[in-house]
């Protein structure tokens, strides 16, 4: 179960750190992602410097949990919270048929829409699962030890990863061509 853990770890550790750095690579980027927030939780407007800082604060607490075995868990359960929280915020854009990119990678993206709710959805999952799997395992939960199964589990969670953060991207490549047509502009 060690290397199933570890394969969730990296991949959402990846997840959550180009989150983060999406998000501070620039002022235009962390503006955009303020901006976004405002129109994403109408009750936010006006206050969303501090939330912010806490939200790109809270990213990095995960991607560095996850990062050492010993605090996994938090990882994990951290990463859960914050995945939830996201989702609804998403899920309640697209109640409100609110046109804006989520920013959730910093530059601008696609407007929300369903697939970035499944997408957080899967992500929930994943840091559940985890979790749980941490919950429920005892003895040591170190990295395995095996060269072979760690590059694989490592390389698992490497594609995992940039699957998820290149969604939108991957999205317009496999949309009808008379999509691609209109001259819509990438996320």
């Amino acid at each position: 179960m060690n290397h199933l853990i570890d394969t969730g770890r990296i991949f959402l550790g990846l997840v959550f750190l180009c989150s983060v750095v999406g998000k501070i690579r620039g002022a235009a980027a962390y503006t955009g992602f303020r901006v976004a927030m405002a129109r994403l939780v109408p009750a936010l407007r006006g206050r969303t410097g501090p939330v912010a800082v806490l939200v790109v604060g809270a990213e990095t607490a995960v991607v560095g949990a996850l990062a050492v075995p010993a605090t996994v868990t938090a990882g994990f359960a951290l990463g859960a919270v914050l995945l939830a929280a996201f989702t609804t915020v998403l899920a309640g854009a697209l109640r409100r048929d609110e046109t804006v990119a989520c920013h959730c990678f910093g530059g601008g993206g696609q407007p929300v829409a369903l697939r970035h709710v499944l997408r957080n959805v899967g992500l929930l999952c994943v840091a559940s699962a985890g979790l749980v799997a941490r919950l429920m395992t005892t003895g040591d939960t170190a990295a395995t030890s095996r060269p072979a199964v760690f590059l694989f589990t490592a390389g698992a969670g490497v594609f995992l990863a940039l699957v998820t953060v290149a969604l939108d991207e991957l999205a317009y490549l496999l949309s009808r061509p008379e999509a691609k047509s209109t001259g819509r502009a990438r996320g």
